[in-house]
């Protein structure tokens, strides 16, 4: 106990690239000498059934309400991966109270969260973190979760890995993380999408996929199944909310989604680059941003001109 308070306020007294630093070379450093080891998963599950109430009243309290529009789960002994979209702001919290059991939350670039209450709930729960630009890191995380989902624990993993930000896109591309896994140790995915408008989130939980009979080769094909799955989920939340015409729709409304999205997750300091930079790129996909990337490089002449569509005459 005295040696995590120490190591706590030892994280105190570093700036934040600093603290980074050192709970990256702790992880690793445990890794080399226990490997993946996952221990006391009662003991983290009993503090899950906890904090669920009392996650249920901060939610109340803060005028937020979640509807479970379907739960198509099939509750088994197999260990289970679930993939939600990530939608930012309290996306973590819904997930949490969506799925209503203990599982443990991956979690990449904690960044703030280190020294954070929020943090320090999250290692209570059960998390397993890592930087995700470390090669080694990203293989100490597999490794815990690999033993966490052998030993009959869950994970809560968000496949699309960063806040989906996309003006139209259900879903972004998937990394193939949570399929692999789950090919490798036997675990059933579910997955499952979230929705939010203004202060009402809404979840819809598929059913369970079973990837026992599957190939680790076809990890991207099934990788875009899986997302399929979820967008489609996703359709079904949208048809049973109210709809809006386009009409209604401010030209200003993408930029105040944004800032929506950023200023719900007031303990994060992402930005739309940290963002962009983030998501998983199937390869021949290229965004419309960097297609057009050229534009903001050229420099206005009769030559160009064209392509302002205001060519002039000579």
């Amino acid at each position: 106990m005295f040696k995590v308070l120490g190591s706590f306020f030892y994280m105190l007294s570093l700036n934040q690239e600093e603290c980074e630093k050192y709970c990256r070379e702790k992880r690793l450093e445990r890794y080399r000498k226990y490997g993946g080891v996952v221990r006391r998963i009662p003991f983290h599950s009993l503090i899950h059934r906890i904090l669920m109430p009392l996650l249920w009243c901060n939610q109340f309290f803060s005028g937020k309400k979640l509807t479970i529009v379907h739960d198509r789960r099939k509750k088994d002994r197999r260990p289970i991966i679930f993939c939600p979209t990530h939608i930012g702001g309290v996306d973590i919290e819904m997930s949490f109270l969506s799925i209503h059991e203990p599982c443990w939350l991956v979690l990449g670039d904690p960044r703030e969260l280190y020294r954070s209450l929020d943090g320090f709930l999250l290692q209570a729960n059960g998390v397993i973190l890592m930087d995700v630009s470390f090669k080694e890191d990203r293989i100490a995380a597999k490794a815990q979760m690999l033993d966490l989902l052998k030993k009959g624990g869950n994970l809560l993993i968000f496949p699309e890995g960063v806040q989906n930000i996309s003006p139209n896109a259900l879903v972004n591309p998937l990394f193939p993380g949570a399929v692999e896994i789950a090919i490798e140790c036997g675990a059933d995915i579910v997955p499952i999408a979230l929705c939010r408008s203004g202060n009402r989130y809404y979840a819809n939980i598929g059913e369970n996929i079973n990837y026992d009979s599957c190939d680790l080769a076809d990890r991207y094909k099934l990788t875009e199944e899986l997302r399929d799955k979820i967008a489609t989920l996703k359709w079904e939340i949208i048809e049973s909310i109210p709809g809006i015409k386009r009409c209604d729709v401010s030209d200003a409304a993408y930029s105040e989604f944004l800032h929506e999205v950023f200023s719900l997750g007031t303990s994060y300091t992402w930005t739309v680059d940290d963002i962009r930079s983030g998501m998983f790129r199937p390869k021949g996909v290229t965004d419309s941003e960097e297609v057009f990337a050229f534009m903001d490089k050229i420099v206005p002449c009769l030559r160009n001109a064209f392509l302002y569509g205001e060519a002039k005459k000579q």
